[in-house]
Order: structure tokens, then C-alpha cells, then sequence
């Protein structure tokens, strides 16, 4: 493994201000403030993604933009993640940019004098050719952004369907089984994350770690924080991680944000990657 020095990786949050189903204002509110307490505590750097279509529930708009600013107001950077959390495949570059456009009103009064300036594709979805998503980086660059992809994913949205089962149901043991083989499954992707590193660039990079705003994430945060801890890493920004040279297009594209996967790809190895547990798969294909 990587010498501790060598460790440091960007925390990036995605689906602001809610991944997931829906839920009552004020377990929203709850879940936000437990979130932003440890971030706080930690003094963790963080860019949180907005979907502002999820601004836009019925008797609940004023308050879902007074729990986008209290992320705002807790210095997370909030960046754009479309209006309507739109996948590029299969999408036009038209009608992906207009969601861009769409996704940037509300998020941009807030931030107010600054600007944002970071944008993250929906479901790591990048142009289905690089002509395309060149058309696309050039589109955004021109309006002051810059796209973020990922190195590190906690795949939290698929355990997050049966941590949600959980709460509905009050099953306390589902709870506590699916939270300790969530933490267990972090661990395991922050080592496999080390390993691709080395095996495609002989050294530790700066890591970009994608979380999702959820319920999941929130009882758990100040436990998966400590795994970051216990490992070895510092917390960067996500403009000290993009200074990385491996931030760069690899030669062969792929459509896809997921950085080492892309680059993967490109280089033409293949790495074992860890799969959540076969429950937590099978809660969340519905069987």
C-alpha cells in the first residue's frame, strides 16, 4: 500500500440536496444537518453537486432551497449537476446542455457574488464519442466550469436501497447489517482504488471520492471518515486533486467519468474491482 504521506483525495458529494426516495422536510433537515456537523468537525474540503429538479416538491420548495443553503452556508462549494440528474447516453448535445443551463439558476443566486464553477455527469455518463464530449467540456468551459470525475466510488446508492428498507420497515438488525457492510465494502474500494493507481501509473494519485446526499451516508459519515483517517489520507480540495496530471484525457476514450476505469481502458488492463454483497444487490434490483 501507499505510503501515508503519498495519501490525499477530494471529497465530492452528488444529488443535493437528496439521493434516493423521497422523504419527510424534516427528516431532510436532520439528515443535512448530521452531514454538515461532521464535515465541519473534520474540516473536510467539499464539493456538493446540485440536482435542482429536486428543489420542486409540492408545499416543500422554500424549504428544500433553505437545506441547499445550509450547505452553502457551511462552505461546501456547490457545483452543477444538471437539472434533472440527465444521463448523456443517448441524450443530444442539445438538449444535455440545456439541462446544464437549467441546472445553474438557482444554485447561482445563491452563490452570489461567486460563481460556480464545477460540473459532475449523471450516472459518470461523459459524450458517447471524445468529439462529443469535447463539444460538450468546450460548452461549459465557456460558461466558467470545469468537469469533475471520480476515482473513488462507495457504490452508497446501491446499499442505500436497503438501508432505506431498513428505516421503513424499523428493522434495527437490517440496519446495523447493512451500515457495517457498507463501511466494510468503503475500505475494500479505497484499497482496490490504491491498487489500479499503482498498476496504471506506478505511483498514488489525488483521489476524487464520490459520495451521494443521503440517509445512509449521513448515520455513517463520521465512521467513514475515520476509515479515510485510519488509512493514511489528507483531505484535499478538488482543485488541488485536478491538478494531478492524471486528470488529463488518456489516449484511448472511453464514455465515462470514472477516471480509472477510463484510464483502464485506454491502457488495456483489467483490474478486479469489489462487489457489494449479494443482498444488498438483490434489495436493489427489487427481488
Amino acid at each position: 500500500m501507499a505510503a501515508a504521506q503519498n495519501k490525499a483525495i477530494a471529497f465530492t458529494i452528488d444529488d443535493l440536496p437528496l439521493n434516493g426516495p423521497s422523504i419527510e422536510i424534516d427528516r431532510l433537515q436532520t439528515m443535512t444537518k448530521k452531514l454538515l456537523t461532521v464535515i465541519q468537525k473534520n474540516r473536510i474540503p467539499m464539493v456538493g453537486f446540485v440536482n435542482e429538479g429536486l428543489l420542486y416538491a409540492p408545499n416543500e420548495t422554500d424549504a428544500r432551497m433553505a437545506v441547499l443553503k445550509m450547505w452553502h452556508d457551511s462552505g461546501v462549494e456547490l457545483g452543477n449537476h444538471t437539472f434533472s440528474h440527465m444521463g448523456f447516453t443517448g441524450a443530444s448535445l442539445a438538449a444535455y446542455e440545456d439541462d446544464f443551463i437549467r441546472g445553474d439558476s438557482v444554485v447561482n443566486l445563491l452563490v452570489k457574488p461567486k460563481k460556480t464553477r464545477y460540473f459532475r455527469h449523471p450516472f459518470l455518463q461523459m459524450g458517447e464519442t471524445r468529439e462529443l464530449e469535447d463539444s460538450f467540456e468546450k460548452f461549459i468551459a465557456e460558461r466558467g466550469y470545469r468537469s469533475v470525475p471520480i476515482t473513488v466510488d462507495t457504490m452508497d446508492w446501491m446499499f442505500l436501497a436497503a438501508y432505506a428498507k431498513s428505516l421503513k420497515e424499523k428493522d434495527k438488525a437490517l440496519q446495523k447489517r447493512v451500515s457495517e457492510d457498507y463501511l466494510k465494502f468503503v475500505a475494500l474500494k479505497i484499497d482496490s482504488g490504491e491498487k489500479m493507481a499503482d498498476g496504471l501509473f506506478g505511483r498514488q494519485i489525488k483521489h476524487i471520492l464520490l459520495l451521494h446526499a443521503n440517509e445512509l451516508n449521513a448515520d455513517n459519515f463520521e465512521a467513514l471518515i475515520k476509515i479515510f483517517k485510519e488509512k493514511g489520507y489528507q483531505f484535499i480540495t478538488v482543485d488541488e486533486a485536478l491538478q494531478d496530471s492524471v486528470y488529463r484525457f488518456p489516449d484511448k476514450y472511453a464514455p465515462t467519468s470514472d477516471w480509472l476505469g477510463h484510464w483502464a481502458f485506454s491502457q488495456g488492463k483489467k483490474f478486479d474491482s469489489p462487489a457489494p454483497p449479494e443482498y444488498i444487490q438483490q434489495i436493489f434490483q427489487g427481488k
